[in-house]
C-alpha cells in the first residue's frame, strides 16, 4: 500500500485518464486521492473483469492503466494479456509486492510497460507514471519519424529513376545534341523534385501549411508520364493514354498528387518486368453525376495474388524481393488526404487495374 498520501509539490501531472485496478478498497481510495491531487483524472475498478468492461465502454478515453498483480479471479498477468488483445499500445504499470524473476519476465513478454514494487511513496508512483508516459511518447514519436523518413526516401526513388533513365539514354545519344538537351532538362526536373522532397523532410515537426489549390489531373498525369518517358523507352513499355478533358479541377496538392501517380506508374513498370507484353493503359474520366473524377491504370504485369490484395496498402508489406512496401502506402495516404477512394483488382499473370477517384467541388460543377 502507499507509504504516504501527501501531494508531491511541483509534480502536477498533465490531464490524463488513469484507470486504477485494485481489489483492496482502502488502497484503491488512497491511490485515487493521491493521483487526483496531482492533477490526474482517475477511474477505478475492483477487479480485472470490471476494468476490461470499463475499457470497452470508455474506449480511447483511458490513457494508462495502473493495476495490482495479486487479485481474485484474474491476476495482473492474465489481465495484461487480455488488454494486449485489443489495446496493444495502451501503457500499463503493474504494482506488485513480489520481486520474482519469472513474474517480471512473464510480464515483459506480454509488453508490460513498467513495474512499481510495494510499498512505494506517492512521489515514486508519480515519477514512474511520468517516466512511463514519457517513454511511450518518445517511442511513438520515434516510430512516426522513422516511418515518415522511410516514405520520403522512397519518394526520392521516383525522380532518381527518371534521372537515371534520362542519363542512360543521353549516353546512348551523345551524337544528338537536341536529344542530349532534352534528357538534361528531364534530369534537372528530377533534381528539382528531389529538392522539394528534401524541403518536406526539413519541415518535419513544423506546422503543416495548407498547400491545396485547384489542380487539373490531366496536367499532373502528363507531367508524370513525361518524366518516366526515358524509362518507358529503356524498358520497352508502350503507354496508351486517354485523358478526357478535365476542365473541372480538383482541390489538391500538386506535390502529393504527383507522388501518388509516380508510385502507381513505377509499380506498374516493375510489375511488367519480364512479361512478353508491356502495355500501360491510363484513363481519366469526369463523372459529373457522382461528383468525382477518376483515373484508372491498367498494366499487363505479373498481377497480385488474391490473398495479398487486402494487404498491399499496409506500410512495409511487399511480395517483391527488393520492394520496400511503401509505394502503395504513400498512395493510400495521398488519396485519404484528398478525401478520395482507391480500388484495386488483379489477375495473377494477367495484370492489375487500379482506380483512384477524387471529389469535385460543387461550385465547379455548377459552372
Amino acid at each position: 500500500m502507499l507509504a504516504d498520501g501527501h501531494c508531491v509539490p511541483g509534480k502536477k501531472g498533465e490531464k490524463m485518464n488513469i484507470l486504477v485496478v485494485d481489489d483492496e478498497t482502502v488502497q484503491l481510495e488512497s491511490l485515487k486521492r493521491g493521483l487526483k491531487t496531482n492533477g490526474y483524472d482517475v477511474l477505478e475498478a475492483l477487479s480485472a473483469e470490471e476494468a476490461l468492461a470499463m475499457l470497452e465502454r470508455e474506449g480511447s478515453t483511458i490513457d494508462m492503466i495502473l493495476t495490482d498483480y495479486v487479485m481474485p479471479g484474474m491476476n495482473g498477468i492474465e489481465f495484461l494479456k487480455k488488454i494486449r488483445e485489443k489495446h496493444p499500445s495502451l501503457p500499463v504499470v503493474m504494482m506488485t509486492a513480489y520481486g520474482a524473476k519469472d513474474l517480471v519476465i512473464n510480464a515483459l513478454r506480454n509488453r508490460c510497460d513498467s513495474f512499481i514494487e510495494k510499498p512505494f511513496t506517492l512521489e515514486e508512483l508519480i515519477n514512474e507514471i511520468e517516466r512511463t508516459k514519457f517513454n511511450m511518447l518518445q517511442n511513438a514519436n520515434s516510430h512516426r519519424l522513422s516511418e515518415l523518413v522511410s516514405k520520403f526516401i522512397h519518394q526520392m526513388n521516383n525522380p532518381l529513376m527518371c534521372a537515371m533513365g534520362s542519363a542512360q539514354l543521353g549516353i546512348e545519344n551523345l551524337h544528338d545534341g537536341a536529344s542530349i538537351k532534352r534528357y538534361m532538362e528531364k534530369i534537372i526536373k528530377a533534381i528539382q523534385k528531389i529538392q522539394v522532397i528534401n524541403k518536406e523532410m526539413l519541415d518535419l515537426g513544423r506546422a503543416a501549411q495548407a498547400d491545396f489549390e485547384k489542380v487539373k489531373l490531366s496536367a499532373v498525369l502528363f507531367e508524370c508520364l513525361g518524366s518516366f518517358g526515358p524509362l518507358f523507352k529503356l524498358k520497352g513499355i508502350s503507354v496508351d493514354k486517354d485523358l478526357e478533358d478535365d476542365s473541372l479541377p480538383v482541390m489538391g496538392s500538386v506535390f502529393g498528387l504527383e507522388q501518388m501517380f509516380n508510385n502507381l506508374i513505377l509499380n506498374a513498370v516493375d510489375a511488367m518486368d519480364g512479361m512478353d507484353e508491356k502495355l500501360l493503359k491510363i484513363r481519366l474520366r469526369v463523372k459529373r453525376a457522382a461528383r468525382k473524377i477518376c483515373v484508372s491504370l491498367l498494366d499487363t504485369g505479373c498481377g497480385i495474388p488474391e490473398e495479398y490484395l487486402g494487404k498491399v496498402f499496409t506500410p512495409y508489406f511487399s511480395n517483391k524481393e527488393s520492394g520496400s512496401g511503401l509505394g502503395l502506402a504513400v498512395v493510400k495516404d495521398v488519396v485519404e488526404k484528398h478525401n478520395g477512394t482507391i480500388n484495386i483488382s488483379s489477375r495473377p499473370g494477367k495484370g492489375t487495374l487500379i482506380e483512384v477517384c477524387l471529389p469535385l467541388r460543387g461550385d465547379d460543377l455548377n459552372t
